[in-house]
């Protein structure tokens, strides 16, 4: 029997000319285990919302064909009808939230169902424990880091034990032993509870194992690709590298930056503790660690948007834990783990000229430079578009953009694979390699072991605030291996590494 069944279905957003997903066809059963992946901005979130009837408000919506879940017309009904029949995990969890606390955020839509309190507290406590978050319920939201804001999120869905469940890029925060965790519980979830499950997600070599149903999407339509296998080789022949940014010589001898004894307390919690650490010219260093081990907090440190508890940071001359976030601009590039915290203007290209104007550097040749790197990331036709109506991979796209063109000593990057399907990880990757080999350094928190291993120097394990290992790349796989962190290195990797 068919769950969900979408028919002919074409979606144009307001003030657009084109549709977004166009003459899609599908037939999902019900129970079951579906992964819904493509290109970032190929439509995936949009044909999510769709299934989750979010499309359908406005007065006057531009869409043809029709979507049914469970015999109900999705565009017939209003939203909070539409979200008794679905649940929908949005890619970015604060946008989804509602209340201050964990346990508020999860007791919200219970609530509005009127569901005894006795009940609601055991489904708070249930959802909790299947993605393993029980030591966040007296949590302030505001205070979790990106990957426990995750895990609240997905927990706030399944306590409502919906027929249906969309996750759009629910682990894209998540270290990759909670990533596993997650799928698994959903695995299980859609067998033991016949749920519907359809997971938005570029991690598929997580899933493969899992079996689920491939649906493909390329440019707004369904393709015939109908194996994880046979979409990663298209997506690797693909491949190709990103231009290169016009730069100073950077090359310098020493340290770049050096952080001695440094710890952070927020919010009564010690989140760094006693930290030293070196960067040097030339070096592409990867950040790993569980999620809320502190790696965002030792960015925000090094950018002067958190002040330090004790220790000192020094680079450029200066001690940089003195000094105005504004002053230190033009040498270290940050992009947040957010995109959102971090667009300003009202069309793509004045967001990635923005650090330009404010630096006094938008020459004609940048201006050449800019338009270059657009075409290149697929935004050259959304120049004049508000930023808010990227996708999210597009959005960091386009945020790293604005901070890489005037070339900044070092780059403090929060997660930037979030939201990039396979093929744009490569490119990227490759970029920061190249980007540190001409005199730079670069600074990337990510989960991707495999990517890591292939493009980075040196690997920096973080835990509970602490620096556990710091070691070039080779050396730092086993002793994060010997610490217990298996699930953060990959089978391929393990075989390389003792081959």
């Amino acid at each position: 029997m068919a769950c969900i069944e979408v028919q002919d279905f074409t979606y144009t957003y307001p003030s657009e000319n084109a549709p977004v997903v166009r003459d899609v066809t599908l037939s999902l059963s019900c129970g079951s285990f579906s992964v819904l992946t493509g290109r970032s901005g190929s439509g995936k979130s949009t044909l999510g919302k769709a299934l989750a009837g979010f499309l359908f408000q406005d007065e006057a919506p531009n869409y043809q064909g029709k979507i049914i879940v469970n015999g109900t017309d999705m565009a017939a009904i209003p939203l909070y009808a539409a979200s008794e029949r679905v649940a929908y995990v949005q890619q970015n969890p604060e946008d989804q939230f509602c209340t201050l606390t964990v346990a508020d955020e999860i007791a919200f839509g219970l609530e509005n169902k009127n569901i005894n309190p006795q009940e609601i507290k055991r489904r708070i406590n249930a959802s909790l424990a299947i993605v393993k978050g029980d030591d966040l319920l007296e949590r302030d939201l505001a205070n979790l880091s990106g990957g426990e804001k995750q895990k609240v999120a997905i927990a706030s869905m399944l306590a409502l034990l919906p027929d249906v469940l969309i996750l759009d890029e629910p682990t894209s925060n998540l270290d990759p032993e909670a990533t596993q965790n997650i799928f698994d519980a959903l695995r299980h979830l859609q067998e033991s509870q016949k749920m519907t499950v359809i997971i938005i997600e570029h991690k598929l070599t997580q899933l493969k194992d899992l079996h689920p149903e491939l649906i493909v999407l390329e440019n707004g339509k369904i393709s015939p690709i109908d194996s994880i296998e046979a979409f990663q080789a298209m997506l690797e022949q693909e491949a190709r590298e990103l231009p290169t940014v016009i730069t100073r010589d950077s090359r310098a001898e020493g340290h770049l930056i050096q952080i001695k004894n440094l710890s952070v307390h927020l919010g009564g919690h010690q989140i760094l503790d006693d930290i030293h650490l070196t960067l040097k010219h030339g070096e592409f260093i990867a950040i790993m660690g569980p999620n809320g081990s502190g790696k965002s907090t030792l960015l925000q440190t090094i950018m002067g948007l958190i002040k330090p508890s004790s220790g000192t940071i020094r680079g450029f001359g200066q001690d940089l834990s003195k000094a105005k976030t504004s002053s230190l601009v033009e040498k270290i590039g940050f992009v947040f783990q957010n995109p959102d915290h971090q667009l300003f203007t009202n069309s793509v290209y004045d967001e990635a000229v923005l650090t330009l104007k404010n630096l006094d550097m938008l020459t004609p040749q940048m201006e050449s430079q800019t338009r270059l790197w657009l075409k290149e990331m697929h935004l050259d036709e959304r120049s004049d578009d508000h930023p808010q109506r990227l996708s999210y991979g597009e959005k960091r796209r386009l945020n790293l953009l604005a901070i890489l063109l005037h070339h900044p000593k070092l780059l403090l990057i929060d997660e930037f694979l979030i939201g990039q399907d396979r093929h744009n990880a490569k490119r990227w990757m490759g970029y920061f390699r190249n980007y540190a080999d001409q005199g730079h350094c670069v600074l990337l928190v990510n989960h991707h072991m495999e990517l890591t291993q292939k493009f980075c120097d040196r690997i920096i394990f973080v835990d509970k605030g602490k620096i556990l290992v710091d070691q070039m790349t080779e050396e730092a796989i086993p002793s994060i291996v010997e610490r217990g962190f298996q699930a953060f290195v990959p089978q391929v990797s393990m075989e390389a590494l003792y081959a």
